[in-house]
């Protein structure tokens, strides 16, 4: 299959973009704003990007649905720091 990923013109109900590594590593991304107040999110586009120099990202989309930038990146822009937790099999919901 090919399409473009600027026009979306795949016809599936999902973008297949978001399939291209499966399974996603979850990073649960903390944050603090500027007044202190502590944020959690799990994000599943995360991932280490290189070990010498150390490197980690996050990646948070926009939906439709969002006002705008999710909490998680404009408190890591206002501050300039985030902390990546790592989940694991024992914090799974049974």
């Amino acid at each position: 299959m090919y399409y473009e990923t600027d026009t979306n013109d795949h016809g599936l109900r999902y973008n297949p973009l978001k399939a291209c590594v499966v399974p996603r590593p979850i990073g649960w991304i903390t944050t603090l704003d500027v007044a202190g107040k502590v944020n959690l999110a799990p994000f599943s586009f995360f991932n280490l990007l290189s070990y010498d120099p150390p490197f980690v990202m996050f990646s948070a989309g926009v939906h439709e649905l969002d006002a705008g930038r999710k909490d998680s990146v404009a408190n890591a822009e206002a501050t300039g720091e985030f902390v990546y937790n790592m989940a694991t099999w024992a914090q799974k919901v049974r």
